[in-house]
């Protein structure tokens, strides 16, 4: 089987041990999705940044388990690498969030698109504004859902993707509660689109209701 297009550095939930994150990259181009409190230090020997032209982070919101080391990142790449890094990121408050965790403003971008993305703002919590994201690449379509209570923004979308990311909880509250979307994973799954689950509270409850549909 074809593996998966995004590597995930961590899928816990925001009070597991590893916060949701992942990767991939491309033309020498490293794509990180979040850089929550405990990504820094999973990633800061993870890669040779030094062959990478460019770090690019895209940032769903700013939960510190999605956002917390954001800085730390940047300013790592910036003192240690020398490397400007690029924020991509529609959440409204971005900017004023790297200014008041001491960021540089010349040690990063903030950009609010990419050409092969398009963010997708979902309902969340009532705190902040949060988003997920159509994403084309290698000839596929991935849907990223970033934390999210529901698929409403994502469903004209269903249809055409071969990958779907999705914020699942055992428990709902302000994310997916995953028994509720049985019947929309059951289609997608006989249709061969991929189905990873992401932001686990309970990763052996879900894992075997998702694969047992």
């Amino acid at each position: 089987m074809e593996e998966n297009t995004l590597t995930f550095i961590g899928n816990d939930s925001g009070f597991g041990e590893k916060n949701n994150s992942a990767y991939f990259e491309k033309n020498n181009n490293l794509f990180l999705i979040d850089c929550g409190s405990t990504v820094f230090n999973e990633i800061k020997n993870k890669f040779d940044f030094k062959r990478f032209n460019n770090i690019n982070i895209i940032i769903t919101h700013l939960h510190n388990d999605h956002a917390g080391s954001l800085s730390q990142f940047i300013l790592y790449m910036w003192f240690i690498f020398k490397k400007k890094v690029n924020v991509i990121s529609n959440c409204i408050h971005i900017k004023e969030y790297l200014d008041i965790t001491g960021t540089p403003p010349e040690s990063y971008e903030v950009k609010k698109e990419l050409d092969n993305l398009e963010f997708l703002k979902t309902k969340h919590t009532d705190f902040l504004d949060a988003y997920g994201f159509i994403l084309n690449i290698d000839n596929k379509k991935i849907l990223y859902t970033g934390d999210t209570v529901n698929l409403d923004s994502f469903m004209p979308y269903l249809n055409t993707i071969n990958e779907l990311y999705i914020d699942v909880s055992k428990f709902g509250g302000a994310h997916i509660k995953v028994d509720d979307v049985l019947d929309i994973l059951k289609d997608l799954k006989n249709r061969n689109i991929k189905i990873t689950p992401m932001h686990m509270d309970d990763k052996e409850y879900i894992t075997e209701l998702i694969n047992s549909v």
